[in-house]
């Protein structure tokens, strides 16, 4: 009696022990799918994707979106694993934890969220140039991601010493696909509301409105179709990007060939937005150089940055071979074998010598093997210049103004030449002029006080330039253009920006105040000048083609100097035009002078006319499109020659 007794309370102990395992592991599951959706609710707002009220209807969708993603997660842990599966959660946990992290600081610098192509362009060097940029980004509060860890790590260790059963595989079948089914429904319930139409260019709409989460499966998948598609061009591929250069005409020849035979010098500024041009603080001009040039000069006071993944390289592409950036990754590094029309191999059947000159690293998003591929004879880069003054990013980047100094004395400047100068100490994060003289005012020790006093600093050693270029007697023998490269301001400081201009947030206005400068100086050409036409980096190869004679037959821009219409297409889909705004990530659409909402679909056909250069380019780029064309038209030496 004594012994069934002993047994009875044996199994009770081992029945009792068997349901706390399974309720501290149910509790488990519940929480890790807790504590991600709260990391997937924080990247939502904190990279202002989303916006209050947070229980919107757009953002219900979007939670319902990522509930149903993350249940899909967690039914595939647990139909894939079996006694491991709790240590296959945390790691789960941990590598997402990780990857929103990671987000949601490359979306503050880049706007975008990390994709299999941004990942396979990391190099261990690029990491080590850019890693105070990197950290300058993350906030205090970003220590969400990791605070569940050392808790989640903890339970697993519990778990696993109590130890964790194995389940039936049929029990584990009907749990996992009930989780799966229940995701799926969930996730579809939102996703057949959405227009699919814009996920086409636009991964940011696509997180907006379906999570994180359904955005890495989405750019993921389609990083997979794309590896595995041919990279041969197809019939209807040909037809379309031949029919678009054939049926693209051009808007006139006004101005053509004024800068014929003369000198090319074009500097890209790194991190200059229009914003601070013509304004003061405390009395003093930001940019007094560039304000001076700018009333010799034609300035065009519309024009934008059209920038991707590849940042500062992404607008040296735009500006070189007037095409759109990738897709996804960066021109630079996923297609620099490409065969190229380019300004450099313009030029260069002119009888150019074409240099371009950055003092940095060569293999810097590289640039050695893309330079090359465009057409310029020599990069100038860190290597050949004496590091004598330090000034900007990190604190370790050789000075703007040694840069214009030391460069000119490397150009052979007695035949035409075309150089393009990329700079460098305006550089984000702008600490490295926390001390720099000029006084910011009430934004001193700001984030944009810093800026003010980099973009004031850019500006002396442009003034520099400029004044050695007129002593060399290059200055009325030269067509030379300056333009910034992309923003200075991330928009989680948007409310800085929109203090200092003076106006309150809205998308609207936010759009509107990614413009750069761009200034075209040519002596007695349009001097002191202003053009209002809307235009983007992707315009400045055709309207200095036409300045200086040479044809740009497959150039997607337009001549900024022509054009009867301005417009400026977004690598995100959305449209800036002189009437109106169209922003893809919110499918909202503005008139760009009072701000009233518009109805988008009374300019449905215009929109999907514009957004098909982004189809155009996008075949030219990942399907080589000008190697075809030298094929077919057996002009090897015209288009390839280097």
């Amino acid at each position: 009696m004594e012994i069934v007794t002993e047994t009875k309370v044996k199994t009770r102990n081992r029945i009792s022990t068997v349901n706390t395992v399974t309720f501290l592991e149910i509790v488990y599951w519940l929480a890790f799918i807790f504590s991600i959706m709260v990391k997937c609710f924080y990247f939502q707002f904190t990279t202002q994707l989303n916006k209050k009220p947070f229980f919107s209807y757009e953002n219900i969708c979007m939670l319902v979106a990522s509930s149903g993603i993350l249940l899909i997660i967690t039914g595939l842990v647990l139909l894939f694993t079996n006694r491991r599966r709790v240590i296959a959660l945390f790691v789960c946990d941990l590598f997402l934890s990780v990857l929103l992290m990671a987000d949601t600081n490359f979306y503050r610098y880049y706007y975008d969220i990390i994709t299999v192509p941004v990942v396979l362009q990391i190099d261990i060097k690029l990491l080590n140039s850019v890693d105070q940029s990197i950290m300058s980004l993350f906030n205090i509060k970003d220590i969400i991601y990791l605070l569940d860890i050392p808790a989640m790590l903890a339970g697993a260790v519990v778990l696993c010493k109590k130890g964790i059963k194995k389940m039936q595989i049929l029990k584990k079948a009907v749990i996992s696909l009930l989780i799966i089914v229940i995701g799926l429904t969930s996730f579809f319930i939102v996703y057949k509301k959405e227009d699919v139409y814009a996920f086409v260019y636009n991964s940011n709409y696509i997180a907006k409105n379906l999570g994180v989460l359904y955005s890495h499966l989405d750019t993921t998948r389609e990083f997979i179709n794309d590896t595995l598609e041919s990279k041969e061009l197809t019939y209807k591929e040909k037809e379309s990007v031949t029919s678009y250069f054939e049926e693209k005409q051009s808007a006139g020849s006004k101005y053509r060939g004024i800068a014929e035979g003369k000198n090319l010098i074009i500097v890209q500024v790194e991190a200059m937005q229009q914003f601070v041009i013509n304004r003061e603080v405390n009395g003093r001009e930001i940019t007094p150089n560039l304000n001076r040039l700018i009333k010799e000069s034609l300035y065009f006071d519309n024009f934008y940055f059209q920038v991707a993944g590849g940042n500062t390289s992404d607008a040296e592409f735009l500006c070189n071979n007037s095409l759109y950036p990738a897709k996804e990754g960066a021109a630079y590094i996923r297609f620099d074998e490409n065969t190229y029309y380019s300004l450099p191999k313009m030029l260069k059947e002119k009888g150019y010598k074409t240099y371009a000159l950055h003092a940095f690293s060569a293999e810097f998003w590289n640039r050695t093997k893309m330079y090359k591929a465009v057409g310029f004879d020599e990069f100038i880069n860190s290597d050949d210049y004496v590091m004598d003054d330090f000034m900007g990013w990190e604190g370790n980047a050789l000075s703007d103004e040694s840069f214009f100094r030391q460069s000119l004395d490397k150009i052979d400047t007695e035949k035409p030449f075309y150089s393009f100068f990329i700079t460098l100490s305006s550089h984000h994060p702008f600490n490295a002029f926390e001390d720099y003289e000029f006084d910011a005012g009430e934004y001193e020790g700001t984030y944009l006080g810093n800026f003010i006093k980099a973009a004031n600093y850019a500006d002396y050693a442009l003034g520099k330039f400029i004044q050695d270029l007129k002593d060399r007697g290059l200055y009325d023998n030269t067509l030379l253009v300056i333009y910034g490269d992309h923003s200075a301001v991330p928009k989680h400081l948007a409310h800085e920006l929109m203090s200092f201009v003076g106006t309150e947030y809205s998308d609207l206005e936010w759009t509107k105040l990614q413009k750069v400068p761009l200034i075209i100086h040519y002596d007695g050409f349009m001097n002191g000048e202003v053009k209002s036409i809307t235009g983007g980096q992707i315009d400045i190869l055709p309207t200095v083609a036409n300045l200086m004679g040479i044809d740009a037959p497959y150039a997607l821009g337009k001549d900024l100097l022509n054009a009867e219409k301005g417009y400026v297409i977004l690598r995100n889909g959305s449209i800036i035009t002189d009437d109106y705004v169209y922003l893809n990530n919110t499918r909202e659409m503005y008139d760009i002078k009072t701000g009233e909402s518009l109805d988008k679909n009374e300019y449905k056909d215009e929109i999907s006319l514009l957004l098909n250069e982004l189809n155009i380019s996008d075949m030219i780029l990942e399907n080589d499109f000008f190697r075809y064309i030298n094929n077919i038209l057996n002009c090897d030496e015209k288009i390839v020659k280097y």
